[in-house]
């Protein structure tokens, strides 16, 4: 099986599997076959560019290393019958699972708390097993921790409350226990399935009919049979089928589903519409360029579904200290009903139960946060990261395409060769440039048709990356790039001297042009910043923000001016790829929690070492797969949201705890004297406060109904 590293770092890889590309049924099964191996954390895969990216404990890193040799010396046999089996296994470990706790958890809980309440001998002696069974997966969790950990957790406290009423013969607070802790769950449950259907809500679109133009004619097909460069019509209350460029008409789109935005917008001809919204007033005519899966909705379900929930820190402190209570608790009841002869009180104390509310509480808040993060259009990929993005005190910006719009002009090109016009030099530099996708090296071909410019082939072209561009153009041999570009290519630039310094001040961007060894021109450009930056850097220092860095390639008196203008804390100029990276692990040496927000591959570095990555909506493929939060919508005002429900998600966790801690503890404190209440009491308000805490957790899913 053919296939190389892309990126690594401690904990995570990234690989390009070519084969995986081209099977999306292998690549789901070996996706089953990975996750099943000891120290992988997480897999998914890109098929748009068969990239498999693996998360991992590091302190199975060589075992990882072992497991991809013998994967990549199998052949495309041999993996595949070696991943079916695992998706066969996996089959049969769900098929073993009984199918009455995924349909009905309730059911029998429910039916034996009632059955507790009859004083009917034949009525409780039939309730004493079904109490056992129900208690079972209790006792399962409790046991696993133990044979695996070696500690005694939460679960045993209820096993021993559940198992003790039994044997005292009196099993309602027993029931009462189980019916809790079932209630406790099922919610959680639940609030993870209906966060899973407002996401796949987004790919409805599918099963829809689109209206494409044939010979002519308007004809209806099913939305699943869209293809790219499909011609679609779009008429006033339908839902658009696929991602594309308008080119007849205008209409009004709600776009909610998409961006977030919570008023429809007016879109015509050469803007993109987004597959799942819908027009509200009028009637257009796209080509389709993306469809399925491939769509920006079918790219949320997807990270979505790809991205683990993950515990959060809080949550791992939390349930540390509850269970360190464990064995406390356990000594204390046991203590008390020694002294006492108070079997009952034994049995309140081993009842009072910090542990589970914040089993449950914690997740229920961070489905629900992720899940309106999501529908506000920002993909916050698991729990740690929405903890740690709400955590940030330095928020760090590229320049080009994040406080810019990434899109600049060219102002003029300057000449220093006499027999080499700006004009032809400009040909020179659209065509050195030609297979790039950066946002300058388009500036040069737009400005190049602008002006009717000849641009001539060009061969032999090699990228240096964060430098510029060299090659070989119509017998010419042509440098395009930074100064530090043509210092290492050792290309003189004293002639560009004062013409530099000049648009320096202004505020200018600037590209060399070298021919045959020796200074050509000048290219001067301006990338337009942001309508919304400076006020969204003044509302992320709001929000406990304190320091806002911007990170450029661009020379010290560009980057000073629009520092300046934006409101930024610092600034970094002439920044290599490597260089940004740097700077943020010095950052976080400094014991700075660092947030990066970029769109570009030679962000792609620096987001991967940042506390949190942030990656803008036209960022590339790599750069999506680096970042931690990816924003759908190009404005910068969906950072400020992704920050705010991030800390909104953690003062949601906070308020669950306290619910938690205070009604255990006032359980706690009333069980102890003993007589003030009973056993059965005492579950009421130890497990009901998991059930309000999570009640409380699905209130952001409400916000957005």
């Amino acid at each position: 099986m053919d296939f190389c590293f892309r990126h690594s770092m401690p904990g995570r890889l990234r690989l390009s599997i070519p084969a995986l590309g081209q099977n999306r049924r292998l690549g789901e099964a070996c996706l089953a076959w990975l996750s099943a191996q000891d120290g992988i954390k997480s897999a998914r895969i890109n098929y748009d560019c068969a990239s498999l990216v693996l998360e991992y404990d590091p302190a199975h890193e060589q075992r990882l290393l072992l497991l991809l040799n013998s994967f990549k010396s199998m052949s495309l046999a041999e993996l595949k019958a070696l991943c079916s089996r695992a998706v066969q296994e996996s089959g049969a470990r769900r098929a073993a699972t009984p199918e009455v706790s995924k349909r009905s958890p309730l059911t029998l809980p429910t039916l034996s708390l009632f059955m507790a309440f009859s004083a009917n001998p034949m009525i409780t002696a039939i309730n004493m097993p079904l109490m056992l069974w129900n208690a079972i997966p209790i006792a399962k969790r409790a046991w696993k921790v133990w044979t695996n950990e070696s500690r005694l957790n939460i679960d045993v406290l209820d096993t021993l409350a559940i198992t003790s009423s039994v044997l005292q013969g009196n099993p309602l607070a027993g029931c009462i226990v189980t019916w809790l802790i079932k209630l406790g769950d099922w919610i959680r449950d639940l609030t993870a399935a209906g966060s899973r259907k407002a996401i796949n809500e987004l790919l409805e679109f599918q099963s829809k009919t689109a209206w494409v133009m044939r010979d002519g004619e308007v004809v209806s097909i099913p939305a699943a049979e869209l293809q790219n460069g499909h011609i679609v019509v779009v008429y006033p209350g339908e839902m658009i089928p696929a991602d594309g460029e308008i080119i007849e008409g205008s209409a009004t789109i709600d776009q909610k589903t998409i961006t977030g935005e919570g008023l429809p917008v007016h879109r015509g001809k050469g803007e993109a519409a987004f597959a799942a919204t819908v027009i509200r007033e009028g009637q257009i005519t796209l080509r389709a360029l993306r469809v399925g899966t491939a769509t920006t909705a079918g790219q949320i379900v997807r990270l979505i579904e790809s991205a683990p929930m993950g515990d959060t820190r809080m949550q791992n402190h939390a349930e540390r200290f509850a269970d360190r209570l464990v064995t406390p608790t356990l000594a204390l009841a046991t203590g008390t009903a020694m002294v006492s002869g108070d079997f009952n009180r034994f049995l309140s104390l081993v009842i009072v139960d910090y542990g589970t509310g914040i089993r449950v509480a914690a997740p229920t808040s961070v489905l629900s946060s992720m899940t309106l993060a999501a529908r506000k259009g920002m993909i916050i990929k698991s729990g740690g990261h929405m903890e740690k993005l709400a955590e940030i005190d330095t928020m760090v910006f590229d320049k080009t395409g994040t406080l810019t719009h990434g899109t600049p002009a060219v102002i003029d090109v300057l000449s220093y060769q006499k027999y080499i016009t700006p004009n032809h030099l400009l040909g020179l530099a659209a065509a050195a440039e030609t297979k790039l996708q950066h946002p300058v090296a388009e500036a040069l071909r737009t400005r190049a048709r602008q002006l009717a410019v000849n641009i001539p082939p060009c061969n032999e072209t090699t990228y240096r990356l964060g430098l510029g561009v060299e090659g070989q153009v119509n017998g010419y041999y042509v440098h395009v790039g930074n100064q530090r570009f043509m210092r290492q290519s050792e290309i003189s630039v004293d002639a560009a001297v004062h013409d530099r310094a000049a648009l320096d001040e202004r505020g200018y961007s600037s590209l060399y042009i070298a021919v045959d060894g020796k200074l050509a021109g000048l290219v001067p450009y301006s990338d337009e910043i942001r309508g919304e930056s400076r006020e969204v850097i003044q509302r992320l220092h709001g929000l406990g923000i304190k320091n806002s860095i911007m990170l450029t390639g661009d020379n010290a008196v560009v980057a000073r001016a629009v520092c300046r203008n934006l409101g930024l804390t610092e600034h970094f100029a002439d920044m290599l790829p490597a260089d940004k990276a740097d700077v943020i692990q010095e950052l976080q040496r400094k014991g700075r929690r660092v947030a990066m927000v970029g769109d570009g591959i030679n962000d792609s570095p620096a987001l991967s070492f940042a506390d949190v990555g942030i990656a803008m909506k036209h960022g590339a493929e790599v750069t999506h797969e680096s970042a931690d939060v990816i924003l759908m919508e190009d404005s910068l005002w969906k950072l400020v949201n992704a920050v705010e429900i991030s800390q909104g998600a953690v003062s949601l966790i906070k308020q669950n705890y306290a619910i938690v801690a205070a009604l255990n503890t006032l359980a706690l404190g009333l069980a102890l004297p003993g007589g003030l209440i009973t056993p059965e009491v005492t579950a009421l308000i130890s497990n009901g406060s998991a059930i309000l805490a999570s009640l409380n957790g699905v209130r952001p899913i409400l916000q957005y109904q």
